[in-house]
């Protein structure tokens, strides 16, 4: 209990002391957690649209046993992501959809659990503290914006690595349980992403340096299984140009290896980043010469899987990234540099005072963290810009492809991929207008209102105009659009417009935000002819008016107004 009074006064026992650098280690993990819930949106964006929509459509056409594993286990770009469709698989059975907020929370809370549980099985108060804020200010950064920010890449590229931790800390137990963990998350690991294999090595490494021979044994038999069944009608996307037999190639995947090794502390800097690399290499060889795979059961074969995780990425994907380290990798590096540094930081630690070294780094993981933030903050918000850019259009236009920036690299097939699953009712991507309930409604003549224009095209209905009650202000959000017909009734909210024209033909009302537009992807609604109403709901009160307009959906579709036109 000397420490704190020794060398840092200001607390008063080393408990403060503990608490207050856990509150610090806190900081980056709430800002990264809450960030990614702000920019969280239930959108199948790239990647998602392959491996979850295209799944829940066959799970929709009633597949035999057989077929169902064979989707489930299917190969796509050399990776046989089992476990995050059996997880859209289960979001099915259990509720008829997919919401891909949900995945991705679940996504993030993995890497929680995997520090969660490194730090637990650290040992000592002084240790969990180390690695805790190591741990915090290296992993919840901008530099995994992609993983944070996207189910598609943290429900794969997260989990894989929890995965091989558990598998690891399970080894480490020494016990036949443990034993048995381990080997079932190694499995999962390996039908999670293909990087999931090198658990199986590290494995074997681990129970060959402690001799437990008949366990080694088993564990190479059933690795071997696993990889069998894994390589088992393996193919190379044929996109995919994998160069690593050559001469230069072998050159190019060694040069990418250390690239993706440095590349967490490099902030951006690509010249570093190999040289990086070797110092972490070099620092986990010191580490082993010194005896540290016997005395760190957990972290050093946990580094050495990341280690070796990235060598096979470097192997698969240098040609095809042509160097360019993508977010979603940056976990692994990451992942090692923490436990490496952990390392250091129990070799190099002094007894009396035991939390004198990491209080004076902290400023320099507080700015390496800062600065990480700051350097990769703006591929994090064009990477939000592109997905929200991408879905408006698609919101807007029924289709992809119209704007700038896609939801899938071929449009065409991802507007027929979500025009199915919409019509289905599998899945449904975020509404312009959402449809609400006004049970105590009441119908109204003291409304006035113009309906402009209805357009109808294959894939979107919209419809303009506005609306107001004599005598009050218009306030933007509380138009509302009927839609009535002899077998449903609905009600829908509408997108705010300014009306200066009306304020202008009205000059003793305040009918500004009087304005209305009305859009819907027209398969979402039946085909059945409607008449248009009008509500307004102010102050608790829904008030209505049926209209003379109508809105026909059967056959190509007509909108009708009042004096007749279409």
């Amino acid at each position: 209990m000397s420490e704190p009074s020794a060398t840092f006064p200001f607390f008063r026992s080393e408990r403060v002391l503990v608490r207050a650098l856990w509150a610090v280690a806190l900081i980056p993990v709430a800002y990264i957690l809450t960030h990614a819930l702000l920019v969280s949106r239930n959108v199948a964006y790239w990647d998602e649209l392959d491996t979850a929509l295209l799944l829940l459509v066959r799970l929709d056409s009633d597949l035999s046993w057989s077929q169902l594993l064979a989707n489930l286990f299917a190969l796509g770009n050399e990776h046989r992501t089992f476990t995050s469709r059996l997880l859209f698989a289960t979001s099915y059975w259990t509720t008829g959809t997919i919401n891909f907020a949900v995945i991705g929370a679940i996504g993030n809370l993995f890497i929680c659990a995997l520090c969660g549980l490194l730090i637990y099985t650290a040992g000592t108060t002084v240790r969990r503290v180390r690695l805790g804020v190591l741990l915090a200010f290296l992993i919840f950064q901008l530099e995994h914006y992609e993983n944070f920010q996207w189910a598609g890449s943290s429900i794969d590229h997260f989990q894989v690595v929890l995965l091989a931790g558990v598998s690891v800390i399970g080894l480490s137990r020494g016990t036949r349980g443990g034993f048995l963990t381990g080997m079932l998350f190694a499995l999962l690991a390996t039908f999670t992403l293909a990087h999931g294999l090198v658990a199986w090595a590290v494995g074997a490494l681990m129970l060959g340096v402690e001799r437990r021979w008949s366990r080694f044994n088993f564990w190479l038999l059933a690795g071997a299984a696993t990889a069998a069944v894994f390589f088992f009608g393996f193919s190379f996307n044929p996109g995919h140009n994998i160069s690593v037999l050559s001469g230069s190639g072998l050159k190019h995947v060694l040069h990418y290896w250390l690239s993706l090794l440095g590349a967490p502390l490099a902030l951006g800097q690509d010249a570093a980043e190999p040289f990086l690399g070797i110092a972490l290499l070099a620092l986990l060889g010191r580490a082993l010469s010194q005896g540290a795979f016997s005395r760190e059961r957990i972290a050093v074969p946990l580094a050495l899987w990341a280690i070796g995780a990235l060598a096979l990425v470097a192997i698969g994907r240098a040609d095809v990234t042509q160097g360019h380290i993508y977010s979603r990798y940056y976990i692994l590096g990451a992942l090692a540099w923490a436990l490496v540094l952990f390392l250091q930081f129990e070799e190099r630690h002094d007894a009396a005072h035991p939390y004198r070294l990491l209080v004076r780094v902290l400023p320099v993981l507080g700015l390496f963290n800062i600065l990480a933030n700051s350097e990769f903050g703006h591929d994090a918000r064009s990477w939000v810009i592109c997905r929200d850019n991408a879905t408006e259009y698609f919101q807007r236009f029924g289709r992809d492809g119209m704007g700038r920036f896609t939801l899938h690299p071929n449009p065409e097939y991802a507007s027929r991929l979500l025009r199915e699953v919409e019509q289905a009712g599998l899945y449904r991507m975020p509404r312009t207008c959402k449809q609400r309930w006004f049970p105590d409604a009441q119908v109204t003549t003291e409304l006035s209102y113009y309906v402009d224009r209805i357009n109808i095209d294959d894939q979107v209905m919209s419809m303009e105009g506005w609306v107001a009650r004599p005598g009050s202000t218009s306030t933007p959000s509380q138009i509302h659009v009927i839609l009535q017909s002899k077998q449903s009734h609905h009600i829908f909210t509408t997108i705010p417009q300014e009306r200066a024209d009306v304020g202008t033909a009205f000059p003793g009302e305040k009918w500004l935000h009087s304005g209305f537009r009305f859009q819907r992807r027209r398969w979402l609604l039946p085909a059945e002819d409607f008449q248009i109403g009008l509500l307004l709901y102010s102050a608790g009160r829904a008030e209505f008016v049926m209209t003379a307009h109508r809105l026909d959906l059967r056959g190509k579709g007509v909108g009708i107004l009042a004096n007749g036109s279409k």
